[in-house]
C-alpha cells in the first residue's frame, strides 16, 4: 500500500463526531436587500433570490450580514456557484467519512444535522485544526485539514453545500443547475491553489 493510500486510510478511519450547541445566525424576513451585481444577462434567479434574502456578493460568495458564506437555492434547486462547487468538493473529500449528501455514516456524524447548531467559525476551526471527542469511552478523531489546499481553498464552498442540506433548501443528490462562476471566485481559487 502506497503512502497516499495509507494516508487516505488513516483519514477515513479517524473521522469524528461533530456535536456542539452554538446558535446559527438568522436573517430577518424583512432584511433590506443588498446590492448584488448581476453576472449574467438576463439576471439569473439565484442572484435575484440572494438579493431578496439580503445577502451581499463578496469575494465570489454570497454572504450574510456577519460575512459568513451562505447558500442560495431556488425552489427548483438551482444553486449558487459556491454551493455547486461545495457539492462537488464534499463528494470528493468529505463523503468518505461523513457519508453521501452529508447524511453521516456508521463512524462519522451527519454534517447536515451538525450544521443545524454549529456556526461558521466553529466549523472552520474544527476542519482546519481537527478535534478529538470522548463519547462514552470511545475516542472520535476528526483529523486536521488546515494544510490541505484541496479542502481549505474550497472550505467556504463545502460549508455552503452542507449548510444548504442542513437548512433543507437542497435535497439529497445533484443540484438541478447552477449560476455561472464569477470572476472573483475564479481568482480566489487560482490565488489559493497557486
Amino acid at each position: 500500500m502506497g503512502k497516499f493510500s495509507k494516508n487516505i486510510a488513516v483519514a477515513v478511519m479517524s473521522c469524528a463526531a461533530l456535536m456542539t450547541s452554538v446558535s446559527v445566525p438568522v436573517i430577518a424576513d424583512d432584511a433590506a436587500p443588498t446590492d448584488i451585481k448581476d453576472r449574467t444577462s438576463p439576471p439569473d434567479p439565484v442572484s435575484e433570490l440572494a438579493k431578496l434574502d439580503g445577502y451581499k456578493f463578496e469575494d465570489g460568495r454570497y454572504r450574510n450580514k456577519d460575512g459568513d458564506p451562505q447558500p442560495v437555492a431556488t425552489k427548483d434547486y438551482m444553486v449558487d456557484w459556491g454551493t455547486w462547487n461545495g457539492f462537488r468538493r464534499y463528494h470528493d473529500a468529505c463523503h468518505v467519512c461523513h457519508g453521501p449528501n452529508a447524511l453521516g455514516s456508521t463512524f462519522a456524524p451527519a454534517l447536515a444535522d451538525s450544521l443545524k447548531t454549529m456556526d461558521y467559525a466553529t466549523f472552520v476551526g474544527i476542519v482546519s485544526g481537527g478535534r478529538t471527542t470522548n463519547k462514552g469511552g470511545t475516542m472520535f478523531v476528526m483529523p486536521a485539514f488546515g494544510e490541505d489546499r484541496n479542502i481549505m481553498c474550497y472550505l467556504d464552498d463545502i460549508y455552503t453545500y452542507i449548510k444548504a442540506r442542513s437548512l433543507g433548501i437542497m435535497p439529497p443528490g445533484r443540484p438541478n443547475g447552477r449560476e455561472d462562476i464569477s470572476d472573483e471566485a475564479k481568482k480566489a481559487a487560482d490565488d489559493c491553489t497557486g
